[in-house]
């Protein structure tokens, strides 16, 4: 039974010595292109998102009454300065996408690309939470100011009460968005991570 397990050993030990060795040189133009890749992906997908909400917040006709009396008392007054700043950093954020794709792509070592891949994570971080906190401040500032200057619209009776379902809204709403983003950037950002980790072993 030795005999046999040795015989095996050195059956692998061959085999081993017949595969092609890969150099550093040779491993790190490859992590380099998959990066790049993975991050011109999260430039793509920030695009595509950002676009989602332009035809949401422009292309969806509102027939409700109620919700069409909710648009006037908001609309002239916090809807367009909440797009506006909406807008306005979803295209910082792509700006920054395309910036980090630039850099990776032209990054000439090891070393840079790994603080590169790093940026770009926390990059993406930010974006995700940053979506999430803008979703949060709206919706809250936008029932307070209906609440104070028409607050006929909402009928409120219970303002305890509507507040709780209020948070309870907005915690399956954010749920449901973290789910989103970690099924589309979370995959990205792990394939980034695998790439950071088989940097550090060159660099080891």
């Amino acid at each position: 039974m030795v005999d046999e397990l040795e015989l095996l050993k050195k059956d692998w030990q061959k085999q081993d010595s017949n595969l092609p060795k890969l150099s550093k040189e040779d491993i790190y133009p490859m992590l380099l292109k998959k990066s790049s890749s993975i991050v011109k992906w999260i430039l793509f997908i920030s695009i595509a998102e950002f676009a989602f909400w332009i035809l949401l917040t422009f292309g969806i006709n509102l027939s409700s009454s109620q919700t069409s009396d909710i648009q006037d008392t908001v609309g002239g007054s916090l809807e367009y300065t909440f797009s506006l700043i909406h807008f306005a950093a979803l295209l910082f954020f792509i700006a920054w996408f395309y910036k980090s794709y630039k850099k990776i792509e032209s990054t000439d070592s090891p070393k840079k690309l790994m603080l590169n891949i790093l940026n770009t994570r926390k990059t993406v971080k930010y974006y995700i939470w940053f979506n999430i906190a803008f979703l949060f401040i709206v919706t809250f500032m936008a029932f307070i100011f209906i609440e104070y200057t028409n607050p006929d619209i909402l009928h409120i009776e219970n303002l305890l009460v509507t507040v709780l379902l209020l948070l309870v809204f907005l915690g399956i709403a954010i749920g449901i968005l973290l789910l989103i983003y970690r099924l589309i950037y979370g995959r990205l950002l792990q394939k980034l991570k695998a790439n950071y980790d088989e940097l550090k072993k060159l660099e080891i």
